[in-house]
């Protein structure tokens, strides 16, 4: 099984600890923190995998996935948010990936940063954002079904 709870500290704590804002989680009905922050939604927890697992000497099962997250730098100011979210990207491509892997994620690809403004009543939010895909492995504990000792074979 993948641990998702896992997944998503490592990822929201190393970014929040680089850029030194809150990150949080998108459609939620707490009220957001001040600006900036980075908000994020998990669009794809587990893409279809068309492989099958394999089988490692730990005794554990494993077959590669791939989550797929929606970041959001969100601001009162349009050059703080460009620069939130650049920056963000730079740590999962680059700065962060060796805490990553130690955490069990490997970035393979990172989108485009694009435009994602919003007006708030008579307030304009700047968001800008990208896509970020993970490789991720589905851990399953390999079944002890035994094996046959001694088969007797009729010829025939």
């Amino acid at each position: 099984m993948i641990d998702y709870k896992s997944i998503r500290d490592a990822v929201c704590k190393g970014l929040k600890e680089y850029l030194n804002v809150p990150v949080i989680r998108n459609n939620q009905n707490a009220e957001p923190p001040v600006y900036p922050y980075l908000s994020y939604t998990v669009t794809t927890v587990a893409s279809q995998n068309k492989g099958t697992y394999g089988e490692y000497s730990d005794g554990i099962d494993r077959q590669p996935v791939k989550q797929t997250w929606s970041i959001t730098a969100q601001s009162d100011d349009n050059d703080e948010s460009v620069t939130l979210a650049s920056k963000a990207r730079e740590w999962l491509e680059h700065t962060g990936r060796v805490y990553l892997k130690d955490n069990g994620v490997i970035v393979e690809q990172a989108t485009n940063i694009t435009n994602r403004d919003n007006i708030i009543s008579i307030e304009y939010e700047y968001k800008n954002g990208f896509d970020v895909v993970f490789v991720l492995f589905d851990e399953v504990e390999r079944p002890d079904n035994g094996y046959i000792e001694k088969a007797d074979l009729i010829r025939r």
